[in-house]
């Protein structure tokens, strides 16, 4: 199988390129400087997901698309200043979606937020408060727009809406609740949602849903 991987230079890109490698699949990636994927054996298309030519170009030949993709700041900070365009994710999944059209690709995976789209309303105040008085708010806003963007179109997509991610290593796996329900925890590892990804692609599990990802809490 081959995946077009769209934020293959991010923390949570790079654990889904050394899972998929580790599984015998190929990765298509999109990088504004490959040289930061030299470590990986990998398909490697010189530009940026926001131009759609470039994913046409990069999904040649690609079963699947994951978008890792996240509207970054210049550090963890919230209030960080943006290091990316406001509209990142939702621009380069509507390209990502119209490629896929044309080549006949159906498997779209993204990492979403708990608390963007739909789940917005139900989340806790101090979040809702913290990301509107933040640089967040354009991430959780543009999440939100990539699952509009999926659920009008005919993707067979999966959003997986996160928590706190991790750099951290977990063996526990990631567990999937729900749209509706309580998440399983406070945190993804990303190397969690780095197994999840490929499997649930693997196994063609949660199509055309929403559901939230976390590491169980002990």
């Amino acid at each position: 199988m081959k995946i077009l991987l769209l934020g293959a230079t991010g923390r949570t890109g790079k654990q889904i390129i050394e899972e998929a490698l580790k599984r015998g699949h190929n990765i298509s990636a999109i990088a504004r400087n490959p040289e930061k994927l030299n470590d990986y054996n990998i398909e490697i298309t010189q530009g940026t997901p926001y131009d759609y030519e470039t994913v046409e170009k990069a999904i040649a030949g690609c079963d699947a698309v994951i978008n890792t993709l996240n509207v970054s700041r210049k550090s963890d900070n919230p209030w960080a200043s943006l290091a990316a365009p406001k509209d990142l994710i939702s621009k380069s999944a509507y390209n990502a979606v119209k490629a896929m059209e044309r080549a006949g690709v159906k498997r779209f995976v993204a990492l979403g937020a708990i608390g963007a789209g739909h789940s917005w309303k139900a989340s806790p105040w101090i979040l809702k408060l913290i990301v509107t008085m933040s640089n967040l708010k354009y991430a959780f806003r543009d999440h939100g727009k990539q699952e509009e963007i999926l659920e009008n179109s005919a993707v067979d997509y999966t959003i997986c809406r996160a928590p706190m991610l991790s750099d951290k290593k977990s063996d526990s796996g990631a567990f999937a609740t729900p749209e509706a329900s309580r998440p399983a925890g406070t945190t993804l590892c990303r190397n969690s949602a780095a197994e999840f990804f490929i499997t649930i692609i693997e196994k063609n599990m949660f199509l055309r849903q929403t559901i939230s990802l976390a590491n169980k809490s002990a």
